[in-house]
């Protein structure tokens, strides 16, 4: 609950910065520091994003199923997992796009507005409580155990994504950003194997260390300025090529399955041309060329 929290303080408070109007240009419109911004930028820049991260679980795991013990006697059992939250950090470089291909430029329409990759670390955990009712020779219910596994891993990870944007709003301020992307995760903390609750050994079962999945991305952008762009958002996987389980995206932990999900803040920052010889401010041409790559044109 905390990490939604701070996540919400954060977005209300860029977006109330965004609210002003940042448009580089003539009279007194100013960028997010105050003053007029007249340098010319790169296509490629930094990425960061951060933010919590959660572990989904099914419903019908939930459900009371039977079963018998090695010596045939008859008992019922309650799988009851529950995700936990974690956090997630990533850096890397976004590259916007510079030109259209000759197919997009014969139909009039760029499909791919920017990609970025990343390096980063994320926590995922989750909880597994069961509950056992042993029955005796009369139907009734002689005993029950009860058990609960915990565990917690970290991943480092590399995303590599493409992305769409589709803006709204005559100054292309505000913009939906589309995202396909790739996800290779490395386990560098193992958390609990170890079985806590007898006669459901068999069907325990653990993920390996190596994650590679297909994954999609949905945010809400706002264009600071020329230069910077915030875009909160979620982040899901869907579809797993390994380990392979027809596809299957899922943690397989103790007895149950968690889907991860990602609510991730991610800040762009376009590095500064650099600028041989005289450092003068840049052309009208410069800036509304800098301007329409930063909107995906």
């Amino acid at each position: 609950m905390r990490f939604l929290l701070t996540f919400s303080l954060l977005f209300l408070t860029l977006t109330g910065i965004a609210q002003r109007d940042l448009t580089p240009g003539k009279g007194k419109k100013k960028n997010v520091f105050g003053t007029s911004d007249y340098k010319d930028y790169s296509h490629t820049g930094l990425q960061i994003s951060a933010g919590p991260s959660f572990m989904l679980t099914r419903r019908e795991s939930k459900n009371t199923l039977y079963k018998t013990t090695e010596n045939g006697r008859p008992m019922t059992y309650l799988i009851d997992p529950e995700g936990k939250p974690g956090v997630f950090v990533e850096v890397g470089l976004v590259h916007f796009t510079k030109k259209s291909s000759k197919f997009e430029q014969s139909i009039k329409y760029r499909f791919v507005s920017y990609y970025d990759w990343g390096l980063g670390f994320k926590t995922l955990g989750g909880t597994e409580k069961t509950t056992i009712n042993y029955y005796g020779l009369n139907g009734q219910i002689s005993s029950t155990v009860e058990g609960t596994g915990d565990f917690n891993n970290g991943y480092l990870y590399g995303r590599f994504g493409v992305h769409k944007l589709f803006y709204f709003g005559d100054d292309k301020k505000y913009f939906i950003d589309n995202e396909f992307g790739l996800n290779f995760d490395f386990a560098i903390i193992n958390g609990n194997k170890e079985n806590y609750i007898d006669d459901l050994t068999e069907q325990q079962a653990f993920k390996g260390p190596i994650s590679f999945q297909f994954h999609y991305g949905l945010g809400f952008g706002i264009r600071l300025n020329r230069r910077s762009q915030l875009v909160p958002g979620i982040q899901v996987p869907l579809f797993g090529f390994y380990e392979w389980r027809n596809g299957g995206t899922a943690t397989k932990w103790f007895s149950s399955n968690y889907v991860p999900c990602f609510a991730q803040l991610k800040f762009i920052y376009l590095f500064e041309k650099k600028v041989k010889g005289c450092n003068t401010p840049s052309s009208e041409e410069d800036r509304k060329r800098n301007l329409e790559f930063m909107q995906g044109q």
